[in-house]
């Protein structure tokens, strides 16, 4: 990320992680296919906007599928647009706000090809909508058409296996509900380079419920 709005993945490592509810859900079909996962959650707050990552995960093979929401003041119910990381990028540039704010919404899943590549789908559009908040709490809905794009593992990594190592330390604690603090954006891959080949996802039906804080501890 060439600016420093985007560069919250470097404060994930030093961001607590809060203790989350076991019933917290986030599903969605995706190409056709009903997809349901865990769900995490990231907030990290900036000077002038705030940031919340919402994704469910689940390894085995590596699947991901993220929410990111940029706003302004206070996270409220309602409908936010879609965007690509371009898009984004140049309304925060230009100081171009909506009354909510903006999401991306981000796919990506392990392959099986040689050295364990990915297939992602980059934010393209669509809507967000928040149908509850709290301090502890969120949940909504969502629809989005991604860009389809692969990467493979460079054959150094590959050869000398510290590329496959790297996947199941990440496997690990992604496991374990600390997902999000090693992968701050959805399209981070070590030892990867994007090839040509492309393809269209489309995410419909999606919904997720995640609870945090106090609202987790006494629950559990």
């Amino acid at each position: 990320m060439k600016k420093v709005f985007f560069l919250v993945v470097g404060l994930c490592m030093g961001t607590a992680v809060w203790a989350q509810t076991p019933d917290n859900t986030f599903q969605a079909t995706i190409n056709g296919k009903e997809w349901k996962a865990k769900a995490q959650r990231l907030k990290i707050p900036v000077s002038d906007f705030n940031y919340l990552a919402i994704a469910g995960m689940e390894v085995n093979p590596d699947v991901q599928l993220w929410i990111r929401l940029y706003y302004f003041g206070e996270l409220k119910p309602g409908t936010y647009p879609v965007l690509t990381m371009r898009e984004l990028e140049s309304k925060y540039e230009k100081a171009v706000d909506l009354p909510n704010g903006y999401a991306l919404v981000d796919y990506t899943e392990e392959t099986k090809k040689m050295g364990h590549g990915f297939h992602d789908g980059e934010s393209l559009s669509g809507t967000v909508t928040v149908t509850a908040v709290s301090d502890h709490s969120i949940e909504g809905t969502f629809d989005a058409k991604l860009k389809g794009v692969y990467y493979q593992k460079r054959a150094a990594a590959t050869l000398g296996g510290y590329g496959l190592i790297a996947n199941l330390e990440k496997k690990v604690i992604t496991a374990a509900g600390g997902g999000m603090l090693v992968t701050g954006d959805p399209h981070d891959h070590d030892n990867t380079k994007k090839t040509k080949e492309t393809a269209e996802l489309t995410v419909n039906n999606g919904k997720f419920k995640v609870s945090w804080g106090e609202t987790a501890r006494k629950t559990n």
